[in-house]
């Protein structure tokens, strides 16, 4: 669909493996996978019906999930990846990993958002979310409480009957940065209040974990850098159904932006012909081939499989996941890294301000700028 002199029109179809809506803290799916095929309907609806034909498929359509229990299953699937290979893109997410994001999203930042920028520059972000992925990875019931704490603020907008994520009381186990963490939530309640009051709760407020919004956006902004104009045909979806206003405003829209953020370049525009069209897999067939890859990408990531197919797949990953898809990077708390000692300094800082009502922002940037020259001249010594 792409000509030597220009990039026309791309037909795309959507769909997703692992949802669970707002509850990321899910215990049978830790990963949610959203994939996207570019294909006109007559190519899928042929190649459905052949695989269908070929490997015997019951009820008359493909599904992804049942298909990968079986090894002529995992041969369709294989046979769909390998046909659609370089037309499809996939975005992969660590669903505990996107929650401690979404954490640093509305606890930390609704409090130093009017200098959010220099935060984001050096990483302090996913120096809070990867600690906070290590805590609810394996240190057990504090740090769990303090999640499903988030999540159900997150939910129901309700900030009663909260038993962690604003009690002054703390577990004898708590490790000493999940105290500070615990210490900014307490003592910048109200700036969460006034950030999340009237929205959470209801509306599109409901999914404000849920990944599928900021997966498919992704997606149609990878796309827009191949394609002059999108027209997305989606799996029916409520967190979509509930509001695609953050869609509706690229219709049309031909310029192109970018956000630039940690030194990273990542389009946030691109053109769509028209509405989402939010449809029944059953009549779309694409719908069903995209069903089949986000299966897939979800099974490679489960590290207990280690059939062919899973290898195979995985030395796919490069080529086809989206940049922007989230997962931990333990790199960011590693600290022999002069970043990592400041940002691990810095959140003492932010503690200790918020403990003695100092404000967060004032003179920020040169406080970071002295312990960077601090740090050089004399990091802090690591235990051995």
């Amino acid at each position: 669909m792409v000509s030597e002199k220009g990039k026309k029109n791309a037909i795309l179809h959507f769909d997703e493996s692992g949802f669970t809506g707002n509850n990321l803290l899910h215990e049978q799916q830790n990963i949610f996978c959203y994939a996207s095929i570019e294909c006109s309907h007559q190519e899928a609806k042929d190649f459905v019906e052949y695989i269908i034909k070929k490997y015997k498929i019951q009820n008359g359509e493909i599904k992804g999930s049942k298909l990968l229990k079986g090894v002529k299953g995992k041969r369709a699937v294989d046979e769909i990846i390998q046909h659609f290979k370089g037309r499809f893109k996939v975005s992969i997410s660590d669903k505990k990993y996107a929650l401690a994001g979404k954490f640093f999203e509305y606890i930390f930042e609704p409090a130093i958002q009017s200098v959010s920028s220099i935060f984001y520059k050096i990483n302090f972000h996913r120096f809070i979310s990867n600690m906070l992925h290590v805590e609810l990875s394996v240190r057990g019931a504090m740090a769990e409480q303090i999640f499903e704490d988030f999540e159900k603020l997150m939910r129901t907008g309700d900030f009663e009957g909260l038993k962690a994520l604003f009690s002054a009381s703390k577990n004898e186990g708590i490790s000493p940065i999940l105290e500070q963490i615990c210490d900014f939530a307490i003592h910048n309640k109200e700036a969460v209040v006034r950030e999340l009051d009237g929205y959470v709760g209801s509306g599109a407020g409901k999914w404000v974990l849920d990944l599928t919004n900021t997966a498919l956006f992704g997606l149609l902004a990878a796309w827009g850098q191949e394609y002059d104009q999108l027209t997305a045909y989606c799996d029916q979806s409520k967190p979509l159904s509930e509001d695609q206003e953050i869609f509706n405003v690229m219709i049309n829209r031909e310029d192109k932006k970018y956000s630039h953020v940690a030194a990273i370049d990542s389009p946030i525009t691109f053109n769509l012909k028209e509405p989402l069209n939010l449809v029944d897999s059953k009549s779309v067939h694409g719908v069903q081939l995209a069903d089949a890859v986000a299966s897939a990408f979800a099974y490679v990531c489960d590290n207990e499989n280690q059939d062919e197919y899973a290898k195979k797949w995985r030395g796919m990953i490069e080529g086809h996941v989206i940049f922007g898809s989230i997962f931990q990077d333990y790199d960011h708390l590693d600290l022999s890294k002069l970043e990592v000692q400041r940002n691990a300094v810095l959140l003492q800082e932010l503690t200790e301000r918020s403990k003695n009502g100092q404000s967060l922002t004032e003179d920020i940037g040169e406080y970071i700028q002295f312990i960077t020259m601090a740090l050089r001249e004399n990091p802090l010594e690591l235990q051995k």
